[in-house]
């Protein structure tokens, strides 16, 4: 078995979460107790670099676009290093920490939507005042950014928001990220299916210990990237299928 950190940063909150892979497992054991092994950063509509490709772009055309649209004086500051990810058309590159390896947020909300049995599925991660939405349509997953905050999101008429988010009526959507800390009483208004991410969306994708239960059940909205970036390393590593 193979134990890991995995450490996921927002503007509010970082949590940190010490984990084991191998055999076809992956267990959250808890509180993470050291150094990251790798981070997650969430979606930042102020700093990150955000929009739509025409095309799906494979690794290598990837790379091209980093080049294209950001001078090589910019790509490492002392902010951070610059990290790019694609997921269906949307193109998203982010200044990380320097020190450790990143994983995207689109893969880590790709995890945790690709865990779900139904195919009209959606997952929108409220972070940073701005908004990531996932849905799984079938076999095929496509993915949006907003600089909208969720308040103004459900503030908007239904044709408002459908252009934003195309897709935002899926059959459910589960709704995440600390943002939803802003709500004393969140009423999902406008958006009819949706409910807040709950302990047992979590369970198909991995194993807990009473210790990380504890930690993470009482607000799971707090650690669904950790454990969606938990999972995609798992993967890339070929403990878990």
């Amino acid at each position: 078995m193979t134990r890991f950190t995995v450490e996921a940063r927002s503007e509010a909150l970082t949590v940190s979460l010490d984990c084991e892979a191998g055999e076809g497992r992956l267990i959250i054991l808890g509180e993470g107790s050291g150094l990251p092994g790798f981070v997650v950063q969430a979606f930042r509509p102020a700093m990150d670099i955000f929009y739509r490709s025409p095309e799906l772009l494979t690794p290598e055309e990837l790379a091209e676009e980093v080049a294209i649209h950001v001078p090589q004086s910019l790509r490492e500051i002392p902010q951070g290093r610059l990290v790019p990810s694609a997921l269906d058309g949307l193109v998203l590159m982010q200044y990380v920490h320097p020190a450790f390896p990143a994983i995207s947020p689109l893969a880590s909300l790709g995890e945790i939507l690709g865990a779900t049995a139904d195919v009209n599925f959606g997952i929108l991660q409220a972070d940073n005042g701005g908004l990531l939405f996932l849905h799984r349509a079938g076999a095929e997953i496509h993915a949006y950014a907003s600089t909208y905050s969720l308040k103004e999101l459900l503030e908007l008429r239904k044709d408002e928001r459908e252009s934003l988010l195309p897709s935002i009526h899926a059959d459910e959507v589960l709704v995440s990220g600390t943002d939803l800390d802003h709500f004393e009483n969140l009423d999902f208004g406008p958006i009819e299916i949706a409910r807040k991410i709950s302990f047992a969306d979590f369970l198909p994708l991995c194993e807990f210990t009473p210790e990380s239960t504890s930690l993470i059940e009482p607000n799971p909205h707090l650690y669904t990237l950790a454990i969606g970036a938990a999972r995609a390393y798992a993967a890339i590593g070929g403990w878990v299928a």
